[in-house]
């Protein structure tokens, strides 16, 4: 899945708030009254004496005591405009201060809300696409799913087919021998190969298994030894424990002893180490990474002359291939191949439905159904960890019968498989 990418940049807030009220005080202007002037009476020199001349002029300083006062309210309405005026400066610069904070909080959040409406978007938009390439990407699967359980049922039933036709009698399916290259009836699994029986099951592993040992019963004088292919990292001993248990229950074998070691182990120790396996098997784990030198004198080891035992190599078929392939000397030593890599998840039910009954446990199709889901969890092939889980279902319910008191019943239930 790939990560969301941020696809639009930060929004760059622009607000401009200017509010510049240019205010121009208006002054009033006075305007200059006109000069006072006196009127000079000129006196007529009519009349130099006379007591009535002096009368006439005590009224004219009179008049000028009275307009002098006059122009002197003048400046008070003067004063009154500046206060006015002063007023609207203050109000207009608290009208400045006032509407600042306001339209940032008005417009901010409306860009906010835009962006968190874009992301929104983005984001639905992201995940449908998504959601339709995880539904094309299911679709597919489901098709190759159902392309795969289709052909795994085909062979599947080629499979019963053929068993039925070999427990009739009728010998119609025929394999190469791979000890003589012959055309013979590839017939049933030996009754006696119990623990063998579950991968007969398989569709892709049932011919190797049947064919190898039917080989081996009719070529008891050839090499024994087994090369058991699976997946890089997938564990495989489990299976070549199967062999060699069903090769002592059909006297293959002369001891039920079984030795396991890694290949990186056995290159450092010394052959003496293996002087108790006599008449046993040997299972060695990541064969490819065995030293050549160290194989040929185990070969030799194995002899029926010296310690008699069966060699079983598991490890992953590319290694196993280049293994083979840049020692020749040894490839006669090893003729039979289990193919357990080509195994696939259906293969993994039907292993569970052979191992069940072999351990002698019961089980019905929800179980099934639920061992599908827990095999999600591991690797469809990886044998070892998937028989090690049987295991614990076994447990858990040999647990829960035993708190229910039903003895030995050996029913498995799903809150087992949950439980495991």
């Amino acid at each position: 899945m790939k990560p969301f990418r941020n696809a639009y940049e930060a929004i760059k807030k622009l607000l401009s708030k200017i509010f510049s009220k240019d205010e121009k005080g208006q002054e009033g202007t006075a305007a200059a009254g006109e000069p006072y002037s006196e009127a000079k009476g000129e006196v007529k020199p009519e009349a130099p004496a006379g007591p009535k001349e002096p009368v006439t002029p005590k009224p004219e300083p009179k008049p000028e005591p009275k307009p002098e006062p006059k122009p002197e309210p003048k400046p008070a309405p003067e004063k009154k405009p500046e206060k006015k005026a002063d007023q609207p400066k203050k109000q207009g610069s608290s009208k400045k201060q006032k509407p600042e904070p306001k339209p940032e909080p008005e417009k901010e959040p409306k860009q906010d809300k835009t962006a968190e409406e874009n992301m929104e978007a983005y984001v639905r938009e992201s995940q449908k696409k998504e959601e339709a390439a995880y539904a094309a990407e299911a679709k597919r699967r489901a098709e190759r799913a159902a392309k795969r359980e289709a052909e795994e049922k085909r062979a599947e039933q080629r499979n019963a087919r053929r068993e039925m036709e070999a427990q009739a009698g009728m010998g119609v399916r025929r394999v190469t021998d791979p000890v003589t290259g012959e055309e013979v009836p590839l017939g049933a699994l030996p009754s006696r190969a119990l623990t063998l029986k579950k991968y007969s099951k398989i569709a892709s592993t049932s011919d190797d298994v049947i064919l190898s040992m039917n080989s081996i019963l009719r070529h008891p004088d050839m090499p024994k030894n087994i090369v058991i292919l699976g997946k890089n990292g997938f564990g495989t001993v489990r299976v070549g424990e199967d062999f060699a248990r069903s090769f002592y229950a059909m006297e293959l074998v002369k001891s039920d002893k079984i030795a396991k070691i890694r290949a990186k182990q056995l290159n450092k120790i010394g052959l003496e180490k293996l002087a108790g396996l006599k008449g046993g098997c040997l299972i060695i784990e990541n064969a490819g990474l065995v030293q050549p030198e160290k194989l040929v004198e185990v070969i030799k080891n194995s002899e029926p002359d010296e310690n008699d035992y069966v060699v079983i190599l598991t490890g992953e078929i590319d290694s196993l291939a280049r293994f083979f392939e840049d020692n020749q000397e040894i490839v006669d030593k090893f003729i039979y191949l289990i193919g357990i890599h080509k195994i696939k998840e259906k293969g993994m039910i039907s292993l569970a439905r052979g191992y069940i009954k072999e351990k002698g446990y019961t089980a019905d199709k929800p179980v099934y159904e639920q061992l599908k889901v827990s095999l999600q969890g591991m690797e469809a092939g990886n044998i070892d960890r998937f028989l090690e889980f049987l295991d614990k279902v076994m447990e858990a319910s040999d647990s829960r019968e035993k708190v229910e008191g039903n003895g030995d019943k050996k029913e498995i239930l799903v809150e087992d498989v949950r439980r495991a």
